[in-house]
């Protein structure tokens, strides 16, 4: 249950564009054992090795849970890292084109 918070803190945080405070929330939720524990755990990895989008969805969309919730999850994930062009371990907490 605790993990379902982080994940709503970190979902915030990461569409406000606050990257750094989105991943420590990831790496919370991450140590549970349920839904958005394992969600978590594909998008901290995918943030911190830079996977395709194609193979984060795919991950997701592997855990049982509802369709469209993984979808939507996907999808803000998805818009975060492309508006604040999150390019890991280099992020600088600079949004795109921000100088």
């Amino acid at each position: 249950m605790l993990e379902q918070a982080y994940f709503q803190m970190y979902e915030t945080e990461m569409i406000g564009g606050e990257v750094g405070r989105a991943v420590h929330f990831l790496e919370r939720a991450s140590k549970g054992k349920g839904f958005y524990s394992q969600v978590s755990s594909v998008l901290l990895d995918a943030i911190e090795k830079r996977t395709e989008p194609e193979e984060i969805k795919q991950k997701i969309m592997e855990i049982d849970g509802d369709e469209k919730e993984k979808l939507s999850i996907y999808m803000r994930f998805l818009y975060s890292v492309n508006r604040y062009d999150v390019a890991f371990p280099k992020y600088d907490s600079k949004r795109c084109n921000d100088k």
